[in-house]
């Protein structure tokens, strides 16, 4: 009998310390509860307040600083620049000359410097192997620096040969004959895994043929003649997964004004020739902020501008409401780094040349 009630008194103190327990569980719960809650109110605030703190980007008041009035690369235009492992690469280009000599007897570059803020500037090489040129073109593709085509001094002739890095220092050859005519002032770009290359002038005039290449060695003809006129000094961008060709010239005519699209390099819709921007050439055309942005060129007769356009669609287009305080120029190159846009060097009117680096600056209304 008192062994029962013995048994019985066990149980019933099991029974209270599992209460006990379940109390305290639930007590402890719903105090985790309660943290949590105040620390997601406390995140949530802290994320409306930031979002306050944050203006919206308001292209209009786009403007702009200057990095370096002379960087230590010489004054130069047609040279070519890439943004490539958070730094910016600049390459060749023709030097300062005498305005009456031919280009062919300027000097040509054959470096390579290097900079991650548009002020400091290191040499990488001065003379990289693919030798002294202007009016090359470049990208990034698989990881790697590569160039294409332009203008030799050296061998006093056009090329089609490629060429790939992956420091900028040591230059490999993909190919010194690449199907596509030797040029110079061509576009090249990457979009859908592959490298585009299209228009330019060669020997025998301005081009309007598109070519492709998944390894830079073997090029395929996507179409010989395009439906957008015969050019060169044009801009190639992707956008809206479509490749958009922006102005470019005709030789002796004045700078063209079209803006073509297209899916798959071989079909070309025009989207406009009449934007409200002048038409030209040797400008830089970039993605930045969700809008394409046209910066500078110039208008085909030697006038260089430095107005800055952009638009949302390609087809509406709004200006800064103040132009860039750097002198009006072509064949500058331009990049969008650390959330900036970037434009160095290039030919300014009446043929000077420029080593200057500016960069753009959100602005408050």
């Amino acid at each position: 009998m008192k062994l029962h009630l013995l048994k019985k008194l066990l149980l019933l103190i099991l029974v209270i310390e599992i209460g006990l327990f379940g109390v305290l569980f639930f007590q402890e719960i719903k105090k985790t509860n309660i943290l949590f809650e105040q620390e997601t109110t406390s995140h949530q605030i802290w994320w409306e307040v930031k979002k306050e703190k944050t203006p919206p980007f308001e292209p209009e008041y786009l403007t702009w600083e200057e990095a370096t009035a002379n960087a230590p690369w010489s004054k130069r235009d047609a040279q070519t620049a890439v943004v490539f492992n958070d730094k910016i690469w600049l390459m060749g280009g023709i030097e300062n000359g005498q305005v009456k000599l031919p280009y062919e007897l300027h000097i040509h570059k054959s470096d390579v410097w290097v900079s991650e803020n548009g002020k400091g500037w290191r040499l990488v090489t001065d003379k990289a192997d693919w030798g002294e040129r202007r009016a090359q073109a470049s990208v990034v593709f698989k990881d790697k620096i590569w160039l294409m085509g332009g203008w030799e001094k050296k061998s006093w002739k056009h090329k089609n040969d490629v060429w790939y890095s992956e420091n900028g220092l040591n230059w490999l050859l993909a190919t010194s004959s690449a199907g596509w005519s030797p040029r110079r002032g061509h576009s090249a770009v990457v979009f859908n895994d592959k490298i585009w290359l299209m228009g330019g002038v060669d020997n025998k005039g301005a081009k309007n043929d598109v070519w492709c290449s998944k390894d830079g060695v073997n090029w395929e003809l996507v179409i010989d003649e395009a439906p957008w006129p015969k050019r060169y000094d044009q801009t190639v961008l992707v956008f809206k997964n479509k490749l958009w060709l922006i102005g470019g010239v005709q030789p002796g005519l004045a700078g063209e004004k079209d803006i073509w699209v297209t899916q798959d390099g071989k079909n070309w819709q025009l989207l406009t020739n009449n934007p409200p921007w002048p038409g030209r050439h040797g400008h830089c055309t970039l993605l930045f902020k969700e809008r394409i942005w046209i910066l500078g060129g110039w208008d085909g007769m030697g006038k260089g501008f430095n107005d800055i356009w952009y638009s949302e669609d390609g087809l509406n287009w709004k200006r800064t409401l103040e132009n860039a305080p750097w002198v009006g120029r072509e064949d500058h190159s331009c990049g969008v780094l650390k959330e900036k846009i970037w434009v160095m060097g290039g030919m300014s009117t009446g043929g000077g040349r420029e080593n200057d680096v500016w960069y753009s600056v959100e602005v408050e209304s």
